[in-house]
């Protein structure tokens, strides 16, 4: 693995092993104290001095913790302080106990807290579980060849086998324990990464998809829906409207003089032209209204809850819009157009037959295209007439 990989995975593990073994010193802390009462029934003769012993030990682990909390890489340093300070109070204790049955119940407890909780809940290298158990062997030996009125052959039936089996087993557990925190740490931190590459690839193919679907609805020059989603708009909007009896407007605005712009200025200018009447139409939208580009200069507004007579002042505005707007690349061009209209009023006409509805647009607009043009020639022809007049 690489170097900088390696260096975050041992930063996690040195975390994770901290926390864990901060865990099993406040458990030992709350331990300890719960012996108290213990102390004062079972050892009644000793009891204020091994007091005084459990108290220490419970502030020596308040100062390991304390030691590790800022520096997660002394845990296994702080740990093993503790432990030892633990152990030298055990085997001390055990030496003070005289009744058969408290040194019975004492020795079990020690064989349980520190050779099977010890090696099975803290996170730390087999060596230093090595040395704990060193310490324990000369620290219990020493003590018990000094103060225990207890001989070996007692010591044995009272719990020394337990002592003893835990001793050599004590390694071993410890050495699964810290191959499985390591091993585990590695597989967390390689599912971490596992699952960010996944959520990387999840979002580019959201993204991925998002954009397929822009380009499936939407016309890539001027930004409006493209003609499919106008249509697939129209339909739901046309059963809707059905539904609950309202009306629905349609404008079809179609460019004027577009194929003059193109042949005379180019096609770069055409498609500004377009892109301009696009925006244009883009702002006279509402909320749950939709535009599409029905191809080449054609365009349909689509507008739900809209009567002839709105849709007659929407048609005004759009023009008047054009007309005050020119385009910013090239301000020669006029920007004009023809606007049909069509309103579906399903409490007249029943179901509705988009195509219909269009072809009713589609008509009103070539009949406005047909008058503008009528017009402007009239407009033309007119300074010529009165010229032959004046000749």
């Amino acid at each position: 693995m690489p170097d900088d990989r390696q260096a975050r995975l041992s930063a996690e593990e040195c975390e994770q092993q901290a926390r864990l073994n901060a865990a099993l010193m406040a458990c030992a802390s709350i331990g300890l104290l719960c012996y108290l009462p213990f102390d004062y029934w079972m050892v009644p003769e000793r009891w204020p001095a091994l007091w005084v012993g459990r108290l220490l030990v419970v502030g020596l682990l308040a100062l390991c913790l304390a030691w590790q909390h800022r520096r997660p890489v002394r845990s296994e340093r702080a740990l093993l302080v503790a432990a030892l300070g633990t152990t030298l109070f055990l085997a001390w204790g055990a030496a003070q106990v005289t009744e058969p049955f408290a040194f019975f119940f004492w020795n079990q407890s020690l064989a349980v807290a520190m050779f099977i909780l010890l090696p099975v809940v803290s996170v730390w290298r087999p060596v230093c579980m090595l040395v704990h158990n060193a310490v324990m062997l000369v620290a219990y030996g020493l003590c018990f060849v000094l103060w225990s009125p207890f001989d070996l052959v007692e010591l044995l039936r009272l719990g020394g086998v337990f002592l003893l089996i835990g001793w050599l087993i004590s390694p071993l557990l410890s050495h699964v324990r810290y191959g499985i925190f390591h091993r585990t740490a590695a597989l967390s931190h390689a599912l971490r990464e596992r699952n960010a590459e996944l959520t990387a690839a999840n979002e580019e193919l959201a993204a991925h998809q998002q954009e397929l679907t822009y380009l499936a609805n939407f016309d890539a020059m001027t930004g409006l829906a493209n003609r499919r989603w106008g249509m697939t708009f129209l339909r739901e909007n046309l059963d809707d409207c059905y539904r609950k009896r309202w009306p629905l407007s349609l404008l079809l605005v179609d460019i004027d003089r577009l194929k003059v712009v193109n042949d005379s200025r180019g096609h770069a200018s055409g498609d500004r032209l377009i892109c301009h009447v696009a925006r244009a139409i883009a702002g006279q939208l509402r909320s749950g209204e939709l535009a599409c580009r029905l191809g080449g200069d054609e365009f349909l507004m689509i507008m739900p809850d809209a009567d002839a007579a709105e849709a007659g002042d929407r048609a005004r505005r759009l023009s008047a819009a054009l007309a005050s707007a020119r385009l910013e690349s090239d301000p020669q061009v006029v920007a004009t157009v023809s606007v049909g209209e069509a309103t579906y009023r399903p409490w007249q006409e029943g179901v509705a037959d988009m195509d219909i509805l269009i072809q009713r647009a589609d008509s009103a607009m070539y009949s406005r295209k047909r008058h503008s043009r009528r017009h402007s020639r009239a407009t033309d022809e007119a300074p010529k007439r009165a010229r032959r007049r004046g000749d």
